[in-house]
């Protein structure tokens, strides 16, 4: 199931914290109307009206709007700067229980630069954190990361438990979204183990629920969000109840409880509705369809499906959308309409490349911009030239005019010295069109050659470099807050070592893949000792492999090769590392070579898990990344396997795979034995 599904709705609501404005009792309702309906034109005016739209908060969002606007415009008028900002956050929060993250963001970011640095302490720490919730409800959670943290010293420096307490809520929803769940488990369960089930803590047992969801393990899940849904508190934020029904559904999807599942999509959705927020009801309608769908009831999938698809393009949601398509194309193609699931198959591809190279595609974007003004700069630069030919030759032809009434011989030497300026001019102008097109074509295909690399370094770095930075900086800022415990930084610490060490192995990769793209590596053969070389490199990887109790036997001889011996040296590096992550726990690796007069063959052979036809054949296509977990769930990113196609090619020799699966894989490749004639 696609997991932008499954984060997407809950994030924002693990986020949004309440406001420690005090609330209205229902008896004082009346009474602060008639204070607001006495025109007073003081704070005593703006405070009411604040307490007002703050008591219809959870119930009535039009009357928060409508007090929260009177209160900013009497505080405006007043020059009360605290009554604007309280008032302002409402407006704010409106905003964002309706879906508008943006205008939330807006409002919350110019009365942000309104509070200053100094005074309004409180103030600031609510605005940080409505401000970290609408970057992060689209989808920017390092920017939202940021204002989270400067909340959480906010707070902290006011000892406002609760404001503390939310965001280091919000630091666990942080690893939530790095997919990194069982930090984010530890996080949330010690945060319910802090304070018994309130309105203020309601967001707990939401995420616990999501959480287990994504650990597949549903009855911990449901036990979650049943708290949720049994919870009898009041002033609480109702969109919980619309993710905990929306995710009790799903659950029993999976479980196959089709009426049950049903029910529940349909009480979230209606929940959606009572509080205005069109976009969130996609989810379950999507729900709604693919329970349909798993019942081979067509039609009615199809019906709730195209519902989804079409809110989700009227509120302008292009991850509801992408969702959207996604369910329409298993819709249409379980249906057997072929052509509509087509149809929708390549929209929810392209929708899901846009969201995921969303960064790189706005450095494309700049890059195409400035090519595209020097281009137009250029032509601006031609056409003048051009134009000073042409006044040139006007001035050219008049002077010959003039001299005609001299002499028939006079005019003859003015005419043929005019033509010959001319065509000099001419072919002058002509030589610099041609050099400049030469120009702009070379800058062209220089700029598409140093797009694709960047695009190809930008996706890697923005995801492999991303999780073990920001588990580190999770690790740093939860230290800082003084919230881990020796033992828990002892055992934090071995997995923080194994990220750093596939860190490290991925920029030495990224790095020397970036300069031969670049063309920054010159292949420099020498010759040296084969077995010395791959020797040194199990060295390196002798700790990987006594973890693993891996045997490697080494059945090489002392064989001379003619190649760049470091290129050649981080091409077996890459194989042996391969090899002990795919091959599980007292497995065997064997290393053999084999040589003709020209060449030497050198293999590498593992008992691992193997590898299907269909994704050897992928692994040797042009520029492919492609890359799965190994045996111990070692991550990988496909750029080492891309390096060693890359440099034994440089060295002119050939690389090549076989593998069956259960039974291992064998990695091979050629290099010259002695330098070519």
């Amino acid at each position: 199931m696609n997991h932008l599904q499954l984060t997407y709705g809950f994030f924002f609501w693990l986020i949004l914290c309440a406001t420690d404005l005090g609330f209205a009792q229902s008896d004082r309702a009346d009474s602060l109307r008639n204070v607001v309906n006495a025109s007073l034109e003081d704070t005593t005016l703006v405070n009411s009206l604040i307490e007002l739209a703050t008591f219809y908060r959870f119930s009535d969002m039009d009357s928060t709007l409508k007090y929260a606007d009177q209160a900013a415009m009497k505080a405006e008028e007043a020059d009360f700067t605290k009554g604007k900002l309280n008032a302002r956050y409402l407006q704010a929060i409106v905003h964002y229980n309706r879906g508008d993250y943006q205008r939330t963001a807006e409002i919350a970011r110019q009365s942000l630069q309104e509070a200053g640095s100094e005074k309004f302490q409180r103030e600031r720490a609510q605005l940080n954190q409505l401000i970290g919730i609408s970057y992060s409800a689209r989808g920017s959670y390092q920017p939202g990361l940021s204002y989270f943290l400067e909340a959480y010293n906010l707070f902290k420096e006011l000892g406002n438990d609760l404001g503390i307490f939310q965001n280091l809520n919000n630091i666990g929803v942080s690893y939530l979204k790095l997919e990194d769940y069982r930090e984010a488990l530890k996080i949330f369960s010690e945060l319910d183990s802090l304070r018994a089930l309130e309105s203020s803590t309601i967001s707990i047992p939401v995420n616990l629920g999501f959480i287990y969801y994504e650990l597949d393990q549903l009855e911990e899940a449901e036990q979650q969000l049943m708290r949720v849904i049994l919870f009898e508190g009041a002033d609480f934020d109702q969109r919980a109840i619309g993710l905990s029904t929306f995710k009790l559904g799903e659950i029993h999807l999976r479980w196959g409880n089709y009426s049950t599942a049903l029910d529940y999509f349909n009480r979230s959705i209606k929940k959606y509705e009572e509080l205005g927020n069109e976009l969130e009801k996609v989810q379950s309608l999507n729900g709604i369809a693919k329970t349909y769908l798993q019942q081979s009831e067509f039609d009615e999938a199809l019906r709730f499906g195209k519902q989804a698809f079409d809110i989700a393009s009227e509120q302008g949601g292009l991850p509801e959308k992408n969702i959207s398509a996604e369910t329409l194309y298993q819709i249409h193609n379980a249906a057997g309409n072929y052509q509509d699931a087509l149809h929708f198959h390549e929209m929810h591809k392209n929708l899901s490349d846009s969201l995921n190279n969303d960064e790189i595609n706005r450095e494309v974007g700049r890059l195409e911009a400035e090519y595209e003004f020097r281009e137009k700069e250029l032509q601006m630069r031609e056409a003048q030239q051009l134009q000073n030919i042409e006044n040139a030759s006007q001035v050219a032809n008049r002077n010959t005019l003039i001299r005609i009434s001299l002499s028939l011989l006079f005019i003859a030497v003015v005419v043929a010295y005019a033509q010959y300026r001319n065509s000099r001019l001419r072919k002058k102008a002509n030589d610099l069109l041609r050099v400049k097109n030469d120009q702009i074509e070379l800058q062209s295909k220089r700029l598409e050659e140093m797009n694709d690399i960047k695009m190809h370094l930008f996706s890697i770095i923005a995801h492999d470099l991303r999780v073990p930075l920001s588990s580190l900086y999770g690790f740093i800022t939860l230290n800082q807050m003084d919230e881990l415990s020796k033992e828990k930084i002892q055992e934090l610490i071995p997995e923080l070592d194994d990220k750093f060490r596939y860190t490290s192995n991925l920029l030495n990769n990224l790095l020397n893949w970036a300069r031969s793209q670049l063309e920054g590596y010159k292949v420099i053969p020498e010759p040296f000792n084969l077995k010395e070389l791959v020797v040194d490199n199990e060295k390196l990887l002798a700790s990987q492999a006594e973890e693993k109790q891996i045997g490697i036997q080494n059945n090489l001889k002392d064989i001379t090769v003619f190649a760049d011996k470091n290129m050649i040296g981080l091409v077996v590096l890459n194989l042996l590392s391969n090899a002990i992550k795919f091959t599980a726990e007292k497995g065997k690796i064997t290393l053999w070579a084999e040589q003709n007069d020209t060449f030497i063959q050198f293999n590498i052979k593992d008992s691992g898990i193997g590898i299907p036809e269909d994704k050897l054949n992928l692994l040797f296509k042009e520029s492919s990344f492609y890359t799965t977990d190994g045996t111990n769930a070692e991550k990988g990113t496909g750029l080492g396997l891309m390096l060693c196609k890359d440099f034994i090619r440089k060295n002119n020799g050939v690389f090549w795979a076989v593998s069956q699966v259960g039974e291992g894989s064998t990695f091979s490749f050629t290099v010259p034995k002695n330098k070519p004639a």
